[in-house]
């Protein structure tokens, strides 16, 4: 009889979990998972020809990505999410826990199981997410909950080399987003240098214009809550790393930490980078 009741109980609590978690999300990653991590191994590139722009799709399939994490939340940049690339592209994958530097490093080859989860854009920057609701107008996207991540997620290595990709600025597309790149021959704008990367105190996120030399112009964007934002851009120019981002039709590059700041040559010279110059050095004579 103590069995029986037992039984019961216990099938009433797992129907009332999974009438519970459906209320949640509108649609969910939580439908269906295994803990079975596939050979076949398609590539970041492939998988994000699935997305269209503005829409939302979800992957009903086991397709399975894999790629080296290229930034985390380490310096606090980054907010809830992994950049993780492969050899032929990269993808935000979004993650509802804090501390993610400290499971997942810099360096980390991981294996993600797709299926249930969600291609979803935000400003055109594709992104990999475990629900979304559109049922207020706008679409509200939210990462894998905590105790999923190994249901999804599969460390298979550690200490992957991370080397960015050199690129120029005619070849800034969105085929680069959420990849490791290294820009050269670029300074912060003359309005730009000499200012903090961010809004510390106000905890504001705050875009820097980065002028190439040979023409163009990309945004660092930095978040108030990053442990730099307080520190002040430097007015050299030379080498900046950091991973490929679009807000829209602004391109954007997402700083990991000071260290892939490497300004220290003369700024640019010539007319017409005149306006470029720090404000000290366009004094005339007396």
């Amino acid at each position: 009889m103590k069995n029986k009741t037992w039984m019961l109980g216990l099938i009433s609590f797992t129907m009332f979990y999974l009438l519970l978690t459906p209320a949640c999300f509108k649609k969910s990653a939580n439908a269906a998972i295994n803990n079975h991590f596939g050979d076949s191994i398609t590539t970041i590139k492939t998988f994000r020809k699935m997305h269209s722009l503005g829409m939302t799709e979800l992957i009903g399939q086991p397709i399975y990505i894999q790629g080296i994490v290229v930034a985390n939340d380490e310096h606090d940049n980054v907010y809830k999410s992994l950049f993780i690339q492969d050899k032929t592209g990269g993808i935000v994958l979004v993650l509802d826990g804090q501390s993610l530097y400290q499971t997942y490093p810099i360096g980390s080859l991981l294996k993600i199981n797709t299926q249930n989860l969600f291609l979803t854009d935000y400003r055109h920057m594709i992104q990999l997410v475990a629900s979304v609701d559109s049922s207020s107008g706008s679409l509200v996207t939210s990462g894998i909950p905590t105790p999923l991540f190994s249901k999804f997620i599969q460390v298979v290595s550690e200490n992957e080399p991370v080397n960015p990709l050199m690129v120029s600025f005619k070849n800034l597309t969105d085929t680069l987003q959420g990849r490791l790149i290294q820009i050269s021959s670029v300074e912060f704008s003359a309005a730009d240098t000499g200012q903090t990367y961010a809004d510390k105190k106000n905890k504001l996120g705050l875009s820097r214009s980065l002028k190439f030399c040979t023409g163009g112009t990309i945004y660092m964007r930095t978040s108030g809550y990053a442990d730099f934002a307080g520190v002040k851009t430097p007015p050299g120019n030379g080498i900046v790393i950091g991973v490929y981002s679009v807000y829209n039709n602004e391109k954007q590059i997402i700083l990991r930490d000071t260290n892939d700041i490497l300004l220290t040559a003369k700024r640019c010279t010539g007319a017409a980078w005149l306006q470029n110059l720090p404000q000290t050095a366009q004094k005339s004579p007396n």
